[in-house]
């Protein structure tokens, strides 16, 4: 049906157009510009003439760059524009419809309308068609930039009686009333639409589904009510083919003073266009008794998320050592100890979830992972590493904070308590930078929800990381199958220590994107005189003096800092720039965008297991892909904005280009190659 539909539609086109070319030649009207303070409106007709009882004309808007116009239901603030016709002849009505907005950002407060150029038809609804119409319009309106002026126009327009010819205006009219005239569900592919307004625990959730024949490309939707609604972002879930799409969009309670209201629902995406007009009733839900199903699917895909994090190389250390220092320990202390450790774990990921809400609050762009880009905190988590390390090889015992000392770890007193605390937490603090499947919805949806929503799915996280621990917790005995302590235990802390002298090296690399070798020397022989100074006991006063030298000083010497160089490029990645994508793929070129970070441990993965593989290699370049790298090791706010428009706030992402899907099909955060060949035969 969508294909005949499609047909259809373009016989249309074509026919229009071919009688449009030999119609016009020339012919305008429209009104004078009214021109305001940034910006300026006319009124503009597709036809010369009119015998019909109903007009098609255009208020066309042309606004000064970054400058910003309102949609009907404007979001944040600002006010749609207002028509008043009464001073008219010959008109009965005047409807207005709303060509599809954007979303943008004025003053901290989210907003839906228009930039640059917009154009606004009128259904002009006649008293008698045989008659002349005048139409003497008073416009007001409001256009913001960091500033807001209020804009007002008088506009004066003639339009004569009779058969009339195909004015200028014609075909910008005309493609803007496809996708807002035309727009009955009916004629589109969707085969099922159903919407419902939830109420619980002070909030009212709007729950939409939707099913096409066809499949649903960055879809986009708007709501619009008689009081208004602030600007959410959606929570989206989509089936394997893309084919059905849930969409749930959370508000305050407190923003509904009626149970019973008329609804739009405004749908755009790649594929489909279309409005749907309805009558709405909160449904009231027992607080007692039920709970959302998208909180409990977001609280499963957490738990789901953390418990992953255990599988990524960030970890392994660390639940190692927590392992090795159990064996021939009695059940009861091994439950306590990791119990404790799960404490740990759950504590620090609350601790995270009041860390990015206040950064939330404060309007500071926030990212899973975003640590990793301060160069503070990763010289803090080389300094513990490297002490776990020179641990492991046996060269001392930290007293305190020994979180992972295998003799004294299940000392009693609060010694004990404190290592198997903080345990848990600086697993999770390596577990940030690791990005791992259903990680990135449950982040997403934490960081674009309320506050409540936000430590909820920290909480069940951390619940989620914990659970291999939860296991040993209850199931001490389990660890009665590993092998009896011997000569093993030494060559696996060995083992051990090996991978967490890798993890130094790559901190060390990062940091290397700050400062040039010669920090680099200093800080390591910085770490070696810690390391001797714990090794032989000296006076703590040293250490003190030295931990000073490498927080507060090192980054300030200007001997320190590298020299911005040009990043090394491959004959084969481009460097990211977010406006060169519309245009390579103007030339019906296809694009592979990967947003990488030093710091990220999965997009080490897919660099090493897909993207730089053979096949893969061999594949885009026979294809000849157009590769774009982006590298957000450190903070780059134009990459932050670009995750941002797909609701992104993590890495990897990786997503493919093509004037069929401008605006990209992302692919899983663990890519492979059998989803890049089949993503690519999606949008060739």
């Amino acid at each position: 049906m969508d294909k005949v539909i499609k047909v259809i539609n373009l016989l249309k086109i074509a026919i229009i157009f071919a009688f449009g070319l030999f119609s016009t030649a020339g012919y305008s009207l429209s009104s004078d510009w009214a021109i305001s303070e940034k910006s300026k409106v006319r009124l503009i007709s597709p036809m010369t003439s009119s015998n019909t009882n109903q007009l098609i004309l255009a208020l066309e808007y042309e606004l000064e760059e970054e400058w910003k116009t309102y949609w009907k239901s404007p979001g944040g603030g600002g006010f749609p524009q207002k028509i008043i016709w009464n001073n008219s002849s010959n008109v009965k009505d005047i409807k207005i419809l709303w060509p599809e907005p954007i979303e943008f950002e004025i003053l901290g407060l989210k907003s839906i309308g228009y930039k640059d150029k917009v154009i606004f038809p009128l259904i002009v609804d006649l008293e008698d068609n045989q008659k002349q119409t005048n139409l003497n319009l008073n416009i007001n309106y409001l256009v913001c930039k960091d500033v807001c002026i209020p804009g007002s126009a008088d506009i004066f327009l003639n339009i004569p009686s009779g058969d009339g010819e195909y004015t200028d205006y014609f075909f910008e009219i005309e493609k803007v009333l496809s996708t807002t005239l035309n727009n009955n569900i009916d004629f589109t592919p969707i085969s099922n639409f159903s919407f419902k307004a939830i109420e619980n625990n002070n909030s009212v959730i709007f729950d939409i589904e939707i099913s096409t024949t066809s499949f649903f490309d960055d879809p986009k939707i708007f709501i619009h009510t008689p009081f208004g609604l602030p600007v959410v972002e959606p929570i989206n879930n989509y089936s394997l083919d893309f084919q059905k799409l849930n969409t749930s969009l959370y508000y305050s309670a407190d923003q509904f003073n009626e149970k019973k209201f008329p609804i739009e629902i405004f749908f755009y995406d790649n594929n489909h266009s279309f409005k749907v007009e309805k009558s709405v009733e909160i449904e009231n839900v027992d607080k007692n008794i039920s709970i959302n199903t998208s909180l409990i699917y977001l609280l499963l895909i957490s738990i789901l998320g953390g418990f992953i994090l255990n599988l990524m190389p960030c970890v392994f250390p660390v639940l190692s050592l927590k392992l090795l220092s159990v064996i021939n320990t009695e059940d009861k202390k091994i439950k306590s100890s990791f119990f404790i450790t799960v404490l740990g774990i759950i504590s620090s990921f609350l601790i995270l979830g009041a860390f990015f809400t206040i950064l939330k609050q404060i309007n500071i762009s926030i990212s899973w992972g975003m640590q990793f880009q301060e160069p503070y905190f990763l010289m803090f988590i080389l300094i513990i590493i490297s002490m776990f390390f020179l641990n492991t090889l046996g060269l001392f015992q930290i007293n305190l904070p020994s979180f992972l000392s295998s003799s004294k770890i299940l000392n009693s007193g609060n010694n004990f308590y404190t290592k198997n605390f903080f345990n848990g937490f600086f697993a999770t603090l390596l577990a940030t930078p690791c990005s791992a499947p259903y990680l990135g919805t449950a982040v997403t949806a934490a960081f674009t929800q309320s506050t409540t929503y936000l430590f909820l799915i920290f909480c069940f996280m951390g619940i989620g990381m914990s659970l291999p621990y939860l296991v040993i917790a209850f199931f001490p005995g389990l660890i009665s199958f590993l092998p009896r302590s011997g000569k093993w235990m030494i060559y696996f802390k060995y083992f051990l220590s090996i991978l967490l002298f890798i993890t130094i090296v790559w901190l060390l690399s990062i940091l290397n994107n700050y400062f040039n070798y010669f920090f680099i020397v200093t800080f390591t022989a910085l770490l070696i005189l810690i390391s001797a100074i714990l090794k032989f006991r000296i006076y703590q006063i040293p250490l003190i003096i030295s931990l000073i030298i490498i927080f507060f000083l090192t980054p300030y010497l200007n001997s320190f800092q590298k020299i911005n160089e040009e990043n090394y490029k491959s004959n084969n990645w481009l460097d990211f720039n977010s406006k060169s994508i519309p245009e390579i793929i103007a030339n019906n070129e296809i694009v592979f965008l990967d947003i990488t970070a030093d710091w990220c441990i999965t997009c080490k993965f897919n660099k090493i297991n897909v993207l730089n593989s053979k096949t893969v290699s061999d594949f885009f370049d026979s294809q000849e892909v157009t590769l774009i790298k982006a590298d957000w090791t450190q903070p780059n706010e134009k990459i932050n904005k670009f995750l941002k428009k797909y609701n992104k706030f993590g890495i990897p992402f990786n997503a493919f280009y093509s004037s069929k899907f401008p605006e990209g099909i992302v692919m899983n955060e663990i890519l492979t190659e059998k989803q890049i060949f089949e993503t690519y035969n999606k949008v060739k």
